[in-house]
């Protein structure tokens, strides 16, 4: 299981993108939320989470 970088708890599938899976019409996803990792922290989001 993938771990936060700043915490090391486990990652979750992002909500807003569905882990990765939405794309936009057939172009690369792009996810602020989860920095476009596909995976957020629950204390810190999806900027500390590498896929």
């Amino acid at each position: 299981m993938n771990k936060c970088t700043k915490c090391y708890r486990p990652l979750h599938d992002c909500s807003d993108c569905k882990g990765g899976t939405l794309k936009d019409f057939g172009n690369s996803l792009t996810c602020s939320t989860c920095n476009t990792t596909g995976l957020v922290c629950s204390e810190h989001g999806g900027h500390h989470g590498h896929r």
